[in-house]
C-alpha cells in the first residue's frame, strides 16, 4: 500500500512502475542491482496539495558504491530572526488542567535539556596541551539555568502579566516582548502549554558529542543546523544499505564532492527557514518553505519532526489522514485503513512522527527512481559554456545540447538562443555581415554586402540588386541572373567600363562617367 500509494502521487511514478512492475527480467531492473552506478540528479514532484501548480518537488542526488546507495538531499538553510540576534531550544511542555487551569511540571525531552552554558564548564589540558572542555559534577542544562527565568527588552517588563502557563494563548508566537530566557505559548483548545528557552545567538554553549563523549563549544545557530543534519541522517541511514547525507550550502558543503556541487542548479536546493517563533497550526512543521508556511521550521523543532520532514525530501507522502464520519477512509495508504492495520502503522514514520524504526519500503522507493529519465535544465544558465537548454512541454526530457551553427535551425520564437552567434532570423542561425558574395544565405543581415537573393527564411546566395546593396566606393555588377551579381570596386579614370553600345554605366565610375567610341572607358 505504501509503495502503491506513493507511486500514484509521483510524477515519475508511471515510468518507475513500468520497470519495477514487470514479471520479467528488464535492463532497468538489472541496472538497479548494479555494484555501483555513477551519481545521478534525481528530480520530480508528487501531489502532496494537489496536482499542477500545488505539487512539491523532491530533488536529491543518488550513487551506489560497494553495493551501498548514497543519497544527498541539497538544502538551503535560512535563519528568519523575528526577535532578532536570538535563538530558541525546545524545552517541552506542561499539561493543562482546563478546570483548574493550572499546568503541571515541565517535560524535559527538547534540546535545551542537552545544552550547557559556560558556568557549567570546566577547562583542562589535554594529551598534547590542547585546551579540552569538560561537565562540571551534577551539571545543569540551559533548561535551568539561562531559562529559569525571563528577561524582557527594555520598556516591556509585564507585557505579559497574567499571561503565562495556562493562560499562554493570550501571548504572540514570537514572545516579542522577551529577549532572553523562558517563553511560552498554548494553541487556543490545545490541551498542552509549549515552553521553549531563548538566547543570544552569539553566546557559547556547549553539549556531550555523543559518539565519542567530548564536550564541545558551539554557537547556536550551528548547533541547530548540525543537529538537523544528525537527527535525519542517523535515523534514515541503513548500515552496510543505505547512506543519507544532507548537503547544506553554506554549511557543510566541503565535504561533498566539486562533481556534485557543480551539478547542482541553484534551484534544486530545498529552501528551509529556522524561524524564532512558536509556528502556526498547532506548532506545525513542512519540509520546505513554501507560499503556505514560508517559516518552515522553528529553531524549536524536534529530532523527531525532522526525521518526518526529511522523508518528504525523498518524495514520500503523508500517510496519515484518518477516518472520516461516514465510516470512510480520508487516504487509501492512512494508518487507520483496517487494510494496513497488519503492517503496524504506528512503525512507520510518513503514519507518525517520532518513530524509531525505519522501513526500508521508504528507500527503495526513493532508489528505483534511478531509473528515470531527467531533464539536465530548466533554462540556459542550467548549461555550460557553449550549450542551451533544450526544453520543451515534457519537461522529463530538457537536456543541454550543442548552440547551433549559422545556416542550422532555430526556434522562430527566442530562438537566438540557440545559435552559437546569437543571432536568428525566422529560423535560421546567421552572424551578420560574414557571408561573402555568392556564399549561402538564408537572410539579408548576413551578407557581408548586397542581399540574400531570397526570401527571408528561404535558402539564397549573396547578392546585389542595385548600388545602394553596395558599400561605398562599390557598385552592383548586376545582370539577369541575380544569384552571379557581384558588389565590384569602382572603376578609376582609364579603366574600361564597356562595350560598343553599352550604356548606363556611368555608376561603374569613380568619376560617374563611362564614354567613349569605340572603347568605353571612364574619363
Amino acid at each position: 500500500m505504501v509503495l502503491q500509494c506513493n507511486r500514484q502521487r509521483d510524477t515519475k511514478g508511471n515510468e518507475i512502475a513500468k520497470v519495477t512492475a514487470s514479471a520479467s527480467a528488464n535492463a532497468d531492473q538489472t541496472l538497479l542491482k548494479a555494484r555501483d552506478l555513477d551519481a545521478k540528479i534525481v528530480r520530480g514532484h508528487y501531489n502532496f496539495f494537489g496536482t499542477l501548480v500545488t505539487q512539491l518537488k523532491y530533488v536529491y542526488v543518488l550513487s551506489k558504491k560497494d553495493g551501498v546507495w548514497t543519497m544527498v538531499i541539497p538544502y538551503e538553510p535560512v535563519f528568519n530572526e523575528l526577535v532578532a540576534d536570538r535563538v530558541d531550544f525546545e524545552v517541552g511542555s506542561r499539561d493543562v488542567n482546563t478546570k483548574t487551569n493550572t499546568v503541571t511540571d515541565v517535560t524535559t525531552d527538547g534540546h535545551a535539556w542537552s545544552l550547557y552554558d559556560a558556568s557549567q564548564i570546566v577547562t583542562k589540558s589535554g594529551p598534547s596541551g590542547a585546551q579540552v572542555f569538560a561537565l562540571k559534577t551534577s551539571p545543569q542544562p540551559i533548561a535551568k539555568t539561562l531559562c529559569s527565568t525571563s528577561t524582557y527588552f527594555p520598556g516591556d517588563s509585564g507585557k505579559y502579566d497574567g499571561e503565562s502557563d495556562a493562560n499562554a494563548y493570550r501571548r504572540d508566537p514570537e514572545n516579542k516582548f522577551i529577549s532572553l530566557g523562558k517563553i511560552q505559548y498554548r494553541y487556543n483548545d490545545y490541551d498542552s502549554v509549549l515552553e521553549g528557552c531563548r538566547v543570544a545567538k552569539s553566546r557559547d554553549l556547549f553539549w556531550v558529542e555523543p559518539e565519542h563523549g567530548e564536550v564541545l563549544k558551539v554557537k547556536p545557530q550551528d548547533w541547530i543546523l548540525d543537529n538537523f543534519v544528525r537527527a535525519a541522517e542517523s535515523y534514515w541511514t541503513i548500515p552496510g544499505k543505505f547512506e543519507l547525507k544532507l548537503l547544506l550550502i553554506g554549511r557543510n558543503e566541503a565535504q561533498f564532492a566539486k562533481s556534485t556541487l557543480n551539478a547542482l542548479r541553484d534551484d534544486d536546493y530545498l529552501t528551509v527557514r529556522f524561524a524564532t517563533k512558536f509556528l502556526p497550526y498547532q506548532f506545525n512543521q513542512m519540509y520546505k518553505s513554501n507560499i503556505i508556511q514560508f517559516n518552515n521550521f522553528s529553531t524549536m523543532t524536534t529530532d523527531g519532526s525532522y526525521r518526518h520532514e526529511v522523508g518528504h525530501a525523498f518524495g514520500l507522502d503523508d500517510e496519515y489522514g484518518g477516518e472520516k464520519k461516514d465510516g470512510t477512509i480520508e487516504k487509501q495508504n492512512s494508518c487507520e485503513n483496517a487494510d494496513y492495520a497488519g503492517f503496524s502503522p504506528a512503525t512507520y514514520q510518513m503514519c507518525k512522527g517520532g518513530v524509531d524504526y525505519v522501513h526500508s519500503i521508504y528507500h527503495y522507493i526513493a532508489a528505483s527512481r534511478y531509473v528515470t529519465k531527467q531533464s539536465e535544465c530548466n533554462q540556459d544558465s542550467d548549461c555550460a559554456s557553449g550549450e542551451y537548454c533544450n526544453a520543451g512541454l515534457d519537461l522529463s526530457k530538457n537536456q543541454c545540447v550543442a548552440k547551433k551553427a549559422d545556416n542550422e535551425g532555430c526556434d522562430l520564437v527566442n530562438g537566438a538562443r540557440q545559435c552559437q552567434s546569437g543571432n536568428c532570423n525566422l529560423g535560421r542561425c546567421y552572424t551578420p555581415k560574414s557571408v561573402v558574395a555568392g556564399g549561402t544565405c538564408y537572410c539579408d543581415d548576413a551578407c557581408k554586402e548586397g542581399k540574400c537573393s531570397a526570401i527571408d527564411g528561404t535558402k539564397g546566395s549573396c547578392v546585389c540588386k542595385e548600388d545602394s546593396d553596395c558599400s561605398p566606393g562599390s557598385y552592383c555588377d548586376a545582370g539577369v541572373d541575380l544569384k552571379t551579381n557581384r558588389c565590384r570596386v569602382k572603376l578609376a579614370v582609364g579603366e574600361s567600363c564597356g562595350k560598343v553600345g553599352s550604356v548606363g554605366n556611368d555608376h561603374k565610375c569613380k568619376s560617374g562617367e563611362c564614354s567613349g567610341f569605340p572603347k568605353y572607358e571612364c574619363k
